[in-house]
C-alpha cells in the first residue's frame, strides 16, 4: 500500500431575508437515501457534542507556533500588572496637593530605571511614559503643559512651571490596574489567535501546553482521478480536492500524515480505510458517498464497523456529506465535486479538528455580516456561495456573490474570498444584510 505522505504543520445589523417559500416539493431536497436530510445547525451540534478531545497527552509548544493550537491548560497572570504605578505620558510626577506653585525638578525617571527618587514637597520628578511613578507623587502632568526655566539661585536647579491644574490620580497608571496575580487570561480549550499569543507572551507563558494535533488521513477516490500534477485525458480530472483538503485541515490545525488516491474498488477502498482509521484521529474521504452506481463508501463503512452519525444535510452543496466514527476515530465522508468538499470542510472539517484538539466550546466558526453586493436566492436548503468581499464608500463590507455555476466548477475557487450564507427559502436582493463565513 503506498501513501503519499504530507507536510507537518508548524450582532451589528438585523439579518431579514425574504422568505418565498415553506417547503421544496422535491423529495431529494428533504431526504437523502430515504431518510430526512438534517439542517446545518443540527448537523454541526450534533458532530460538536459527539467528538471529544483527543486522549494524548498535551504539547509544549514555542510561543512563536502557538497560534491556531488550542491550549491545555489556562493561561493566568504571573504578578500583580502592573507591579507598580507607573506613568501613561511624558511629564513630571507631582504632588497634587502642591497645586499650580512651582517645583524644583530633582532627577528624570525612564521606563527601566530601577533606583526612582521621591517627591517631596515642591518638588517634581521628570518621568518618561512606563517609567515607575516616584513615591510621594500622584499625579503626572504632559510635558506640554509645562514649562521649564533655570532658576537664578543655583541651589534651585531648574523648576517647573505648570499651564493647568493638576489632579491626583492623573495619567497614573496604578498598581495592578490590568490585574492581581492569577487573574485569568485565556481558558484550557481556547483556540489561540496572534492577539492571544501575545497576551501568553506578556505574562511569561513560554512555551504553552496544547492539545495534541489530530493526526489526519484524505483519501481522494475515483477511477477518473489522476495526480494534479499530471495532464488528464479528456475523462479524467485532477485530484486538486487531495491537496486542498490536507491544506484546509493544516490550516484547521491537524497533522496531515498521508494523503492516498483510491480506485472505485470495494474491497480495495475496505482495506485502505482499515489502515487510514488505524493510523490517524480522523479519515478525510473524497467522493463515492452519494447514490451512484460506483459510491461504495457507506456500505464499506458499514462493513468496518463505523457508527454513522448522519448521512446527508440540508445544504448546498455537499449535501451528501457523511459523519460517524469507531473507538473514537472519525471519518468525514465529502462529496467528491470541488465546491461541495471545500465547503463541508469549512463547515465541518475544521470545526472537527479544533474540537478533538480540545477546543471548548465546541462551536462552528461565528459568521459575519455585511451587505449584498448582487440578488441571490435559494431553495429548501441553506447555501454557501463563493463570493467576492469589497468596502462600500460608507464602510461597509459588501458581499457579492460570484455567478451560480454549479458544485463541479473548481474555477469558482481562484480569488474566493468568502463564503455568502443563505438559509433556505429565501431571496436575498442588492443593498440587504447577508452573513458569510471569511475564507
Amino acid at each position: 500500500m503506498r501513501w503519499h505522505y504530507g507536510r507537518k504543520a508548524p450582532s451589528i445589523m438585523a439579518f431579514s431575508p425574504t422568505i418565498y417559500g415553506a417547503m421544496s416539493s422535491d423529495v431529494c431536497e428533504r431526504q437523502h437515501r430515504g431518510r430526512p436530510l438534517l439542517d446545518y445547525p443540527e448537523a454541526i451540534g450534533l458532530l460538536m457534542e459527539q467528538a471529544q478531545p483527543l486522549s494524548r497527552p498535551p504539547q509544549l509548544c514555542p510561543l512563536r507556533q502557538a497560534s491556531g493550537r488550542v491550549t491545555a491548560e489556562a493561561v493566568v497572570l504571573d504578578r500583580l500588572e502592573p507591579p507598580v504605578a507607573r506613568s501613561a505620558m511624558d511629564g513630571y510626577a507631582v504632588r497634587s496637593g502642591d497645586g499650580r506653585q512651582s517645583r524644583r525638578i530633582r532627577g528624570t525617571v525612564y521606563a527601566g530605571t530601577s533606583q526612582v527618587p521621591p517627591v517631596g514637597d515642591g518638588e517634581a520628578v521628570a518621568v518618561m511614559t512606563g517609567g515607575t511613578i516616584p513615591p510621594g507623587a500622584d499625579a503626572v502632568v504632559p510635558v506640554e503643559l509645562t514649562r521649564v526655566e533655570t532658576s537664578p539661585d543655583s541651589d534651585q536647579g531648574q523648576r517647573l512651571y505648570l499651564d493647568a491644574e493638576v489632579k491626583a490620580g492623573q495619567h497614573v497608571r496604578p498598581a495592578g490596574e490590568m490585574g492581581d496575580r492569577g487573574r485569568l487570561l485565556l481558558p484550557a480549550g481556547r483556540l489561540l489567535s496572534l492577539t492571544d499569543v501575545v497576551a501568553a507572551a506578556g505574562c511569561g507563558h513560554d512555551p504553552i501546553r496544547v492539545g495534541a494535533k489530530p493526526k489526519v488521513a484524505v483519501l481522494s477516490t475515483g477511477d477518473e482521478v489522476v495526480s494534479w500534477r499530471k495532464q488528464p485525458q479528456d475523462h479524467q480530472v485532477r485530484d486538486s480536492n487531495r491537496l486542498g483538503a490536507a491544506l484546509q485541515m493544516e490550516r484547521a490545525g491537524a497533522e496531515v500524515i498521508a494523503t492516498r488516491r483510491v480506485r472505485d474498488e470495494p474491497e480495495e477502498l475496505r482495506l485502505v480505510m482499515e489502515a487510514a482509521l488505524e493510523a490517524s484521529d480522523l479519515v478525510i474521504t473524497i467522493g463515492g458517498v452519494s447514490m451512484g452506481e460506483k459510491d461504495h463508501l457507506p456500505q464499506v463503512f458499514e462493513q468496518i464497523g463505523l457508527r454513522k452519525l448522519f448521512h446527508g444535510v440540508r445544504v448546498q452543496p455537499g449535501k451528501p456529506v457523511w459523519a460517524g466514527e469507531r473507538d473514537g476515530r472519525w471519518v468525514l465522508g465529502l462529496p467528491g465535486n470541488p465546491m461541495s468538499s471545500f465547503v463541508i470542510l469549512e463547515l465541518f472539517g475544521a470545526p472537527l479538528v479544533q474540537r478533538l484538539a480540545g477546543a471548548q466550546p465546541a462551536v462552528p466558526r461565528p459568521l459575519e455580516i455585511g451587505i449584498a453586493g448582487g440578488t441571490a436566492r435559494t431553495k429548501a436548503r441553506e447555501r454557501f456561495l463563493p463570493a467576492d468581499l469589497s468596502v462600500s464608500d460608507d464602510g461597509r463590507c459588501r458581499v457579492h456573490p460570484r455567478p451560480q455555476t454549479g458544485s463541479g466548477d473548481w474555477t469558482s475557487l481562484a480569488g474566493c474570498d468568502a463564503l455568502l450564507s443563505l438559509p433556505a427559502h429565501t431571496q436575498v436582493e442588492e443593498g440587504e444584510a447577508v452573513r458569510f463565513l471569511r475564507l
